[in-house]
């Protein structure tokens, strides 16, 4: 017994060894393509033209902590969450103002994401072979490996998530103040990057904390669905100017009308103004945020880009589902907040999305979950030897 102990934890080291090296070369892949987008893509903003909004922006902010420029930055920036502002302002402010440093920082951001999947995962109940095949998907999926180049703030949103998921899940485990702390500050981060993800965020995990190891199961998630509404209401008439009311059917409609009204756009207009008329419109808005670019839709490059890993993507799907089938089977409790926070946000996207391209990007924000499901469920086929004995060894050790 005592050998096998041992051995365990061998192999152990051994699987953290393979996310360590995971972990670089998620890093200089990154690297790679920052540098090349940087210094031979004519066109900067080719794959996402917020970027020269946020060097402006970040600019415009450094400038005025260095007494360069005297008009206060939130006189003339525009409404919404402005953290990732700050962090590109931070970088100007005490390395200079070139553009190429947040896009390296970012690649440092998105590497990051590849060790949290692998924890994640584990934590959630998959075995140690599924957590590193979730980790591997992370560190070469295209899109992800993309957004973490760029000078945007979408590989700090797929971070925060996955660090609020992860420390969910081990509080639901044992009591730390470190990782209640972390928490903490992943909340706030989140409400800097992107506000309404906060709600997303916390239902699920507050029906996750109350619903844990429990016999009572219906009855604590009838509870903990009280508990997230008074929190998402208690925190609206708590600032009535902000713009958190994310189960305004009327207002995503709107934005979602303004986002289908441009020329790219090759989504279909839907009303979504009522539940009855949001209910109607899935069945349609779900394929579209799940798997546009369809290749119909093919009429620009960055489409045409994109279909390799969309095919991928279809591919794994199967898996998807069986893996999703597994947890709720085997591991409820523990993979619970990740199970409702992605139907949730999927849901939100499906009905709101009026445009492929940003369906692509705000796809990647559950993208790693949808690597994990995936992962979970390829593991399910003909068990490989001592895969699933790791897990423990490995949970203990991280």
């Amino acid at each position: 017994m005592v050998n096998l102990e041992l051995e365990a934890l061998r192999d152990a080291a051994s699987v953290k060894l393979r996310v360590r090296r995971l972990f670089w070369w998620a890093f200089f892949l990154r690297v790679a393509l920052a540098l090349m987008i940087h210094f031979w893509v004519a066109n900067d903003d080719m794959f996402a033209p917020d970027q020269s909004t946020y060097h402006q922006w970040g600019s415009l902010v450094a400038r005025y902590w260095s007494g360069d420029n005297p008009v206060a930055p939130e006189s003339v920036l525009p409404g919404g969450r402005k953290g990732y502002v700050y962090v590109v302002a931070t970088i100007y402010f005490l390395f200079g103002f070139n553009p190429i440093l947040p896009k390296l920082l970012n690649c440092l951001v998105g590497a990051l994401i590849v060790p949290t999947v692998f924890d994640v995962a584990l934590r959630m109940g998959g075995s140690s072979a599924a957590a590193l095949r979730a980790a591997t998907f992370a560190t070469w999926f295209p899109s992800l490996v993309l957004w973490s180049s760029l000078n945007i703030r979408d590989a700090w949103i797929v971070l925060v998530i996955l660090l609020i998921c992860r420390e969910s899940l081990i509080l639901q485990e044992r009591p730390r103040l470190l990782s209640l702390v972390l928490l903490a500050l992943g909340i706030f981060a989140i409400i800097q990057l992107r506000d309404y993800i906060l709600f997303a965020v916390a239902g699920p995990m507050v029906v996750s904390f109350v619903a844990w190891r429990s016999r009572h199961m219906v009855r604590n998630l009838v509870l903990g669905g009280i508990v997230a509404m008074g929190v998402i209401y208690a925190d609206q008439s708590a600032g009535a100017n902000r713009k958190l009311r994310t189960f305004d059917l009327e207002q995503i409609h709107e934005i979602r009308y303004w986002n289908t009204v441009g020329a790219s756009s090759q989504f279909e207009q839907a009303d979504i103004s009522t539940p009855f008329k949001a209910a109607l419109s899935l069945p349609k808005g779900l394929p579209y945020f799940l798997l546009a670019p369809f290749p119909w839709m093919l009429g620009s490059i960055r489409q045409v880009l994109a279909v390799p890993e969309t095919l991928f993507f279809y591919w794994l799907l199967p898996w998807v589902l069986r893996g999703i089938c597994y947890l709720v089977r085997a591991h409820l409790g523990s993979s619970l907040m990740v199970l409702l926070f992605t139907a949730g946000l999927t849901l939100g996207y499906a009905l709101g999305e009026g445009n492929a391209g940003t369906a692509y990007r705000h796809r990647a924000q559950i993208l790693c979950f949808f690597l994990i499901f995936a992962a979970v469920g390829l593991d399910k086929r003909p068990r490989r030897a001592r895969g699933p004995a790791l897990a423990p060894a490995l949970a203990r050790t991280a």
